[in-house]
This record gives C-alpha cells, sequence and structure tokens, in this order.
C-alpha cells in the first residue's frame, strides 16, 4: 500500500525534526553565561574583533607605570666646605733628660681648629667632586703640674745630691698651619698634609731650691696622612699619622744672665684613632692620641748647654665638630 502524504503534512515532519535537533543542542551543550566583563570584551557584528562567547575575563587592560624623579644627591655630613671644631682633652706628659733628670704629670687642655675645603659645595644638594685642597688651622692650650726628679749640683764642690720637687706648675701652646690634598675613594676620604707648626712650653722650677723658669720652643714642620672611613654612616672611625721635623728650637733658662741654646737637630711623632658620631647639623669625636719628640743636644753657649731629651704625651680627646 503507497501513502501519499500531502504537502502540509510533510511540512509538520519537518518542522517536529528540527525542533528534535534544537532540543539535543541545549541538552549537549554548556549553558552560556555572559558577565559584564564578557559583555565589554564582546564587540557588534561586522566590527573587527570577535565576539567572546566564553564565561572567561577578557585581558585586562596594562596599568599606567608611575615615573618618579631621580633623588637628588646629599651632601654627606661629615663633609663640609667649612666647619669648626673645639673640644677639650687630658693627657699624661713626661719629659726626660737620660742620666740628669724627669718631670711626669698631667695636663689639661682646650683646642680649636677650622677647617676649610674649597672643592666641598656650599649647597646639600649638590655633589662634591672627587677632591680638592684642604686647609687648617689648629691650636691647643693646656695647663698642668708635674713632678720633678733630678738633683742639684754644688757649685763649688761639684757635688750633685737628689732632689726631687712635686706640684710644679706648666703651661703649654701649640699652633699649626696645615695645607693638604683630599681624595674620596669609596667611603673614604684621604688626606696627605703639611704645613708649619710651633709648640711653646713654660716649666716654672723656681719654687724649687737653685730652681728657675725655663722655656721651651719647637719650630717644625708636620708632614702627615689622615683618613677618615664609612662617611655614610652614623658612627665611623678615621686615624692619623704623622711625622714632625724640627726645623730649630730654643731653649731660654731664667738664670743670671738668661741662657738661651739652640738645638738644631730632632724630631717627633704623632698618631691618634677617631672615633665619630654623625648628628643632623654636628659631629661628635672621641679621639686617643699619642705625641713624641726626640731633640738632639744643644749647641754650646757660655754657660752650658740642653742635654738630649725626649718627650711623650698619651692622651684623649672630646671634640664638638660643627
Amino acid at each position: 500500500m503507497r501513502i501519499v502524504l500531502h504537502r502540509e503534512a510533510r511540512e509538520v515532519v519537518g518542522g517536529l525534526a528540527a525542533c528534535k535537533c534544537l532540543l539535543l543542542c541545549f541538552v549537549l551543550l554548556p549553558p552560556l553565561v555572559v558577565t559584564s566583563e564578557s559583555a565589554e570584551n564582546m564587540s557588534a557584528p561586522g566590527s573587527d574583533n570577535t565576539w567572546n562567547w566564553t564565561n572567561e575575563p577578557g585581558p585586562e587592560e596594562p596599568k599606567p607605570i608611575e615615573v618618579r624623579p631621580a633623588a637628588q644627591p646629599v651632601l654627606d655630613r661629615a663633609l663640609r666646605r667649612v666647619s669648626f671644631d673645639i673640644g677639650p682633652e687630658v693627657y699624661s706628659f713626661k719629659y726626660e733628660e737620660p742620666g740628669v733628670m724627669e718631670e711626669e704629670g698631667m695636663f689639661y687642655a682646650v683646642r680649636l681648629g677650622y677647617t676649610s675645603r674649597d672643592w666641598v659645595p656650599s649647597s646639600p644638594q649638590e655633589s662634591p667632586s672627587g677632591g680638592g685642597i684642604m686647609f687648617r688651622a689648629e691650636g691647643r692650650l693646656a695647663l698642668g703640674q708635674v713632678d720633678y726628679d733630678g738633683g742639684l749640683k754644688d757649685l763649688q764642690t761639684g757635688e750633685i745630691s737628689p732632689l726631687t720637687v712635686d706640684n710644679i706648675d706648666d703651661f703649654a701652646f701649640e699652633g699649626r698651619l696645615l695645607l693638604g690634598a683630599d681624595w674620596l675613594g669609596g667611603e673614604m676620604l684621604n688626606t696627605l698634609y703639611t704645613g708649619i707648626g710651633y709648640r711653646y712650653l713654660y716649666d716654672d722650677l723656681s719654687i724649687a731650691p737653685g730652681g728657675y723658669e725655663r722655656e721651651s720652643n719647637y719650630y717644625y714642620v708636620p708632614i702627615g696622612y689622615e683618613i677618615g672611613t664609612n662617611l655614610q654612616a652614623d658612627w665611623s672611625w678615621g686615624g692619623r699619622i704623622e711625622f714632625d721635623y724640627l726645623l730649630w728650637g730654643l731653649q731660654r733658662s731664667h738664670v743670671f744672665p738668661v741662657l738661651e741654646n739652640r738645638q738644631n737637630s730632632g724630631h717627633g711623632y704623632r698618631a691618634s684613632i677617631k672615633l665619630q658620631r654623625k648628628s643632623k647639623d654636628a659631629m661628635f669625636v672621641i679621639e686617643p692620641f699619642f705625641r713624641y719628640w726626640d731633640i738632639d743636644k744643644s749647641q754650646v753657649e757660655p754657660g752650658g748647654f740642653e742635654p738630649k731629651n725626649e718627650t711623650a704625651e698619651y692622651g684623649i680627646q672630646f671634640v664638638w665638630m660643627f
């Protein structure tokens, strides 16, 4: 038997088949979730972009990069174009004429100083150059008392009897003008320097039997090297070594008549170590030191001569630099 379907029947059958296919698509495929971020990534039909039919967010827009200006160089607090320093010092003093006499005691002093470095900029926002010229003027005033241990010579018999005298008043002064060359190496400031120095010592032995006032004068040339390390830290250290060449010395003994003896040969040494604490406007320094002189016998003058002698000073300085 042949069944002939009319045109209307065939259309109904085709519609049922299309509905069946569409139902299978909804069952097999996951549901499409369109988020707000996805919607922003979609483009209208006909645009250059394709639609994002997935539920994953699109690529994030790049964040703007913040560009900060380069930091300005800051002048280190240990380097100043002009600086001053002041502070006390205390030291042990020993003077000896080998085989003749010695004096020993304590001195208390005040030191002053001025330093100029023309290569350091005056503005803290400018970077200093690698080095330049250094000029320094410094001085100290000291008072002390010493004990004398020696002898008293009888001019008639020539005999020498032991003599000790305590609490002899002494006074000392020293002034120096220094010129040097600075150079920076990493965080270290190096300085080679020389100049001219003058040292004066007054010793009042007139309180002893047969004693007299005595003045010592040294003119010398210092040659030294100084270093300051770790300039950027709050705490740092430094040091100095120096050789002192005696140009001439003059010893004046207040006997009758006054006797003057010139010394043409001698030298000295000095060394120190610094512990430095920096603040915003100043620097505090603790500096143990050693100073030494070795002076040869003077020229013989009518009335006598100055024997070979040695002087040693050990002490510590407390300095405020600003």
